[in-house]
């Protein structure tokens, strides 16, 4: 997964009795145990090399893998929903069927009222991607999310947020017409500058989402202005004229 160095590799059963949650509703309980086939901790980023972050709103000490069989991949939104506000660490949950894999990732934080429990600010969920098939998978970006061409990995945070912004970045490749010089520039060796060039690109992406539904002119000419403003701010941030 995402070149991911072998010695961290765990490759760790892990039975499904162990997986549910106590605390589930029982028809919860009844669905995840029909819908989940296998369950593996295929890695785990752990130790120093990658050092940890602790902060008031953050303990990373980890990031972990998990490799999810399902029934049907269309399961993967209601069990990453589940799973990303109950597992503590930074994790990557790969679910797959015979047929499609997807992808998912949670920024957690903790919880100013409990520190004992995280709060989940963002997920994402991949696209599908044809299962098994070389060369098809999400390993296809593998010149931008490969572990070795990670530029940011300073800590755990700023290693798991670039992957979760680059791949929404790669998904999202309509937004802008450089995306390349984004994904290539050095300011993704600042957290600040990553976190603010990712936020703007959502911005950019759902400013081009909603002029598909606008439905007049005066709708379409606003949406637009919003695309430009947001489109200047993002290139603004990275300095696409001047830095790559």
């Amino acid at each position: 997964m995402f070149g991911i160095p072998e010695r961290f590799e765990t490759d760790l059963n892990v039975k499904l009795k162990d997986f549910v949650p106590a605390e589930l509703k029982l028809n919860d309980k009844r669905h995840i145990r029909e819908a989940i086939r296998s369950v593996r901790m295929t890695y785990q980023i752990a130790g120093e090399e990658i050092p940890s972050l602790v902060t008031d709103e953050h303990r990373c000490h980890v990031i972990q893998a998990y490799d999810i069989e399902v029934t049907d991949v269309k399961q993967a939104n209601y069990i990453a929903s589940v799973y990303q506000g109950l597992i503590k660490p930074l994790c990557i949950m790969r679910f797959y069927d015979n047929r499609n894999e997807v992808y998912s990732f949670a920024d957690k934080r903790l919880s100013q009222t409990d520190e004992n429990q995280v709060v989940v600010e963002d997920t994402y969920m991949t696209q599908r991607y044809p299962y098994g098939l070389p060369g098809e998978g999400i390993d296809k970006y593998e010149e931008f999310i490969s572990f070795d061409n990670i530029k940011n990995r300073t800590e755990k945070l700023s290693l798991y947020r670039e992957w979760m912004y680059k791949i929404y970045m790669i998904e999202h490749d309509s937004a802008i017409a450089d995306l390349e010089i984004i994904l290539e520039s050095n300011t993704w060796y600042s957290a600040m500058k990553t976190r603010n060039i990712y936020l703007k690109y959502v911005e950019l992406v759902k400013a081009r989402e909603s002029i598909g539904r606008a439905t007049t002119n005066s709708e379409k000419v606003k949406i637009n202005k919003d695309i430009k403003k947001a489109k200047e701010a993002l290139e603004a941030e990275v300095n696409m004229k001047g830095d790559k």
